[in-house]
């Protein structure tokens, strides 16, 4: 760096390194420009060449904090002692007690109380879960007593309850709230699928087939209704199935999980409520976003199965077992075909979203386009869809506003008999998948027993 102020070439040392330094601002104003460069060079001796010849020196703390002094000067540390509570006076255990501009410090033992060396003049933050931090200067003072009031920033959002709003600390139900970035983060193709790991109680198991919706149990299987799966409830209008959803187009899931959800939408809430807000338009220009992803599904830990030469042998065992003669000749076959590698494959999925909001005046709009294309890992399983929608709001009236929702799903899918799988596992290995004239291998033409050529079922 060429004629630099001095505090910035300290706080490019901060970036590029685990340095903290701690120092009196009128200390370092009195320092002119410096021009210094440094490549793979130890940070003590670049500060040894920084401070050569000036009225500073400094010290090396633990934790690589760094104090700097005048010259000629000794840094006072202090140990500080304190106890930390809540307003009741109740002890708060493992409360995080950090030097501001540091990663120096201590936590709270089960009493509340700590213990921690710092630079003369020092200022502590004082931290825990669900109470607002607190900043302590320790200027003349050696023993602390610190009270932490409970945070009020989460208990003031707003989850959407039924028919309207409430805020989160008057909300009596049991409400859990998924942010719809939370669900385009994990490039989900489905929004139930978003929730996974996200809503504590709630059980989702994916069936594994392309497009699918996963299956979702938020109070376990008891059901007074006809099924097991939740009310799904989007903008307002109640839906059986969502697939049709794309979840780039969700602003918020709010899940009922609790029985007080039948007060508004009675029995049809008995395995709870997945409310679900759409995205809307905002005031302003136009604003365009694009998200996408591409994406292989892997088939892993595949079963292995006996090969033509190995069946044959073992056929013959269960042959003789049985009074019987031989009736395969193990040196008529190799490998044969491994059914599993002829119906599964490695699989590609595709999805790609874009949408277009904006407004002005008394409207405001929202336009998206999404594009999915999941094949399954069994050969010819594939899924399309294809969704639109669009969304416009009006401001009739200062206290009257009306909109509408436009939604097209397309579909286009080819599912395959999940008994594809049984076939597969007992298909004899010395059956070919075709014969040299293009016809399928019968499992008639050897002496196997009665079963089908799985590629005959996915054909």
């Amino acid at each position: 760096m060429q004629s630099a102020d001095i505090k910035k070439v300290l706080s490019a040392i901060e970036k590029r390194s685990d340095y903290r330094f701690l120092y009196n601002q009128s200390l370092l104003n009195t320092q002119g420009k410096v021009s210094i460069t440094a490549s793979e060079e130890d940070v003590i001796s670049v500060l040894t060449r920084l401070f050569k010849n000036t009225a500073v020196s400094f010290e090396l703390l633990a934790n690589n904090l760094v104090v700097l002094k005048a010259q000629n000067t000794t840094i006072v540390r202090a140990t500080i002692t304190g106890r930390v509570s809540n307003i009741a006076g109740e002890p708060i255990q493992g409360a995080s007690i950090r030097v501001k501009g540091t990663e120096s410090g201590t936590t709270t033992d089960s009493s509340g109380s700590f213990s921690i060396t710092v630079p003369d003049g020092a200022v502590l933050i004082i931290s825990y879960v669900g109470y607002a931090d607190q900043e302590v200067s320790t200027t003349g003072q050696t023993n602390l007593e610190i009270i932490l009031v409970e945070g009020t920033k989460e208990l003031e959002q707003v989850v959407v309850v039924g028919y309207g709003t409430q805020r989160k600390i008057d909300v009596t139900g049991s409400v859990a709230t998924v942010r719809g970035e939370e669900i385009s983060k994990q490039s989900s193709i489905n929004p139930i699928s978003g929730l996974q790991g996200k809503v504590a109680g709630v059980q989702i198991t994916n069936s594994g087939a392309p497009g699918a919706s996963p299956q979702i149990r938020i109070r376990g299987l008891g059901t007074v209704y006809g099924s097991a799966n939740p009310l799904y409830v989007v903008d307002g209008v109640w839906f059986d199935d969502i697939s049709f959803l794309n979840p780039s187009d969700i602003e918020s899931m709010n899940i009922l999980k609790d029985a007080s959800s039948e007060a508004i939408y009675g029995i049809r809430a008995a395995n709870g409520v997945v409310l679900i807000t759409t995205k809307k338009g905002k005031s302003g220009k136009a604003v365009v976003n694009y998200s996408g992803h591409v994406g292989m599904q892997l088939v892993t830990n595949r079963v292995e199965l006996a090969n033509a030469n190995e069946y044959a042998i073992l056929s013959n065992e269960k042959s003789r077992i049985n009074g019987g003669g031989d009736v395969l000749n193990p040196e008529n076959f190799g490998e044969g075909t491994d059914w599993y590698n002829v119906i599964l494959r490695d699989a590609l999925i595709t999805n790609h979203q874009v949408s277009v909001s904006g407004g002005g005046g008394k409207s405001t709009y929202n336009l998206s386009l999404g594009y999915l294309k999941q094949d399954g890992n069994v050969e010819g399983n594939t899924f399309n869809r294809v969704t639109a929608r669009f969304q416009n709001d009006f401001q009739i009236l200062d206290n009257l506003k009306a909109g509408y929702t436009i939604t097209a799903t397309g579909i286009d899918s080819r599912d395959i008999n999940g008994g594809i799988f049984y076939q597969a596992f007992i298909a004899p290995p010395i059956i070919p998948v075709k014969y040299n004239d293009g016809s399928y291998g019968d499992p008639g033409d050897y002496p196997t027993g009665n079963f089908s050529n799985p590629q005959v079922t996915l054909d």
